[in-house]
């Protein structure tokens, strides 16, 4: 049997459902329940820095999904340079878009050999 414990949002005392015992934390209040996500949330932010923003930037610069990617001729085409050149300098797109040549053109060399 689990005892009664205070909610750690709300304060007020509650006895833990059986099947989570121990690790209830708070109430089942609704209030108290969106609460617990949002101190999660922060803390899930806070040990992930800029994870989000990162994957929302790779998701914007590339903009074909990958089965389209595979049917083209040059995979260079599947980034949104537009889309890029706004957001980063514009020397470090051309560098980035021009060693992505480089390679291609060097994989292309080394399949055909």
């Amino acid at each position: 049997m689990v005892k009664p414990r205070p909610c750690r949002v709300c304060r007020k005392w509650f006895r833990p459902d059986a099947k989570v015992g121990d690790r209830q934390r708070v109430c089942g209040s609704p209030a108290c329940q969106r609460e617990l996500h949002r101190r999660n949330c922060v803390g899930w932010h806070r040990r992930n820095p800029g994870l989000e923003k990162e994957t929302r930037f790779e998701e914007r610069l590339v903009e074909l999904d990958p089965a389209a990617q595979e049917r083209l001729a040059d995979p260079l085409e599947a980034i949104n340079w537009p889309f890029a050149k706004g957001v980063i300098d514009l020397k470090i797109v051309a560098l980035v878009r021009e060693t992505g040549k480089v390679i291609l053109r060097r994989a292309r060399d080394l399949s055909s050999a």
